[in-house]
């Protein structure tokens, strides 16, 4: 490691920063007549928009003999978890030219991060993986899985209720970023891993240029209950509808929303195909849908998280009924802080997290079991019965589950 310096990289280092993320993620742009629209994920933020958002501060790289060989950076977020408010550490830009992996650069860049964040007051981190098995070294583990649907309009169909009351207006930009951000504010309020979004995030999900289409829905007594945000485009179906239509934001606060606005999307005669990448695990469409396996529903791993202050993390998650718990960590030698049994309390409002040395805990789990527990994707009587957790006694599991349950399943509507 003698042979590297691990740094943040300056304002003048920018671009060579950038060109390691290019290289890595093949971002090299393809020729018009070459690019198959549908084929690849819909890409909710543009690259160079999300690459000027990045402050050299925020990143860290590896350099030998004056150049960039590998990269990483992370944004200072701030979350939902289970309705509470909790700073994160949005990891993004992690990656290696092909000769010089295999040399431990990820591990000291990663690990350097996590330390970073202890240090900055974030309790946790997360990031959207290329490959999970990368950052499950690290002691990541599963935060939330995420829902894709790909399907033609002309097969939706409710299975119960009547039409949506109220109407969806198309609204340009000026007009719809006050309404939206204040939906979008109070649908994250109660929710799990979703990111509070400043001015600089609504920018870049809103952007002036390329911006997409955004479409609101008003109930009967014109107020607005939900927004959906996306691209349209063409593909080339045998015969048919050829256009298509990329979902980005879907965003409701009651059922009249959500239905409207599904209505609206399946309202387009010429689409052929709609596609969201980005739905949560428990969105209601198959609840709803006469036909819902016409959906072609594909879940994937989504947000992965790690516990970088488990005092700090326990104690600020949103719980929904009182209850206590004791939890120890064993072998986390990125953040050796962590290790250690805690007590976590709470009244269903308020939560104390403390040291717990020499008592007997309930619970025994790694670094990745305990980012699943306390994101609510999985619970304790899961994370038992898969080998990832031990428990003292298992009738307290019943206890346990409803401790660390949430009102929703974790869920990210932004890439970073």
């Amino acid at each position: 490691m003698d042979e590297f310096e691990f740094r943040p990289v300056t304002e003048d280092e920018l671009k060579e920063f950038r060109r390691v993320l290019h290289y890595v993620f093949a971002e090299t742009p393809e020729p018009a007549e070459e690019r198959r629209p549908g084929d690849n994920e819909p890409a909710e933020e543009a690259p160079e928009e999300l690459d000027a958002a990045l402050k050299p501060e925020w990143t860290h790289a590896a350099f030998h003999k004056g150049k960039i060989v590998a990269s990483s950076g992370g944004y200072p977020f701030r979350m939902r978890m289970n309705g509470r408010p909790v700073d994160a550490d949005g990891v993004t830009a992690v990656g290696t030219y092909p000769g010089f992996r295999r040399r431990g650069l990820v591990r000291r860049l990663i690990t350097d991060l996590l330390h970073r964040a202890h240090d900055n007051g974030q309790p946790a981190a997360i990031l959207w993986a290329s490959m999970g098995a990368i950052y499950q070294r690290f002691g990541y583990g599963r935060g939330s899985t995420q829902a894709r649907y790909r399907f033609d309009p002309r097969h939706f169909d409710f299975q119960f209720g009547e039409r949506a009351e109220g109407y969806t207006r198309l609204l340009d930009l000026n007009a719809a970023r006050p309404i939206v951000t204040d939906l979008y504010r109070r649908f994250i309020e109660e929710r799990n891993l979703m990111l509070h979004r400043s001015d600089v995030m609504w920018d870049i999900v809103l952007p002036k240029k390329k911006a997409p289409w955004c479409a609101v829905h008003f109930n009967a007594d014109d107020e607005p209950v939900g927004y959906v945000t996306y691209r349209t485009s063409g593909f080339s179906p045998t015969f048919g509808p050829s256009q298509e239509v990329a979902v980005q934001d879907f965003v409701w606060l009651d059922m009249t929303g959500y239905r409207g606005l599904w209505e609206f999307l399946v309202g387009h005669d010429l689409v052929g195909r709609i596609l969201w990448w980005r739905a949560s695990e428990d969105d209601p469409a198959p609840e709803l849908l006469l036909e819902p396996r016409l959906l072609e529903r594909t879940t994937y791993d989504g947000i992965w998280l790690r516990v970088v202050n488990a005092r700090a993390l326990l104690e600020q998650r949103g719980y929904g009924t009182a209850g206590v718990a004791t939890i120890e960590i064993a072998g986390d030698p990125e953040c050796p802080w962590n290790e250690g049994v805690w007590r976590i309390e709470s009244d269903g409002h308020e939560s104390e997290a403390r040291s717990a040395s020499g008592q007997v805990a309930d619970i025994r789990t790694d670094p990745r079991g305990l980012a699943s527990l306390v994101s609510g994707h999985t619970s304790a009587s899961e994370l038992t019965r898969y080998g990832r957790m031990e428990v003292a006694d298992s009738k307290r599991l019943p206890q346990l589950d409803a401790l660390f349950a949430t009102r929703h399943r974790p869920t990210c509507m932004n890439d970073f």
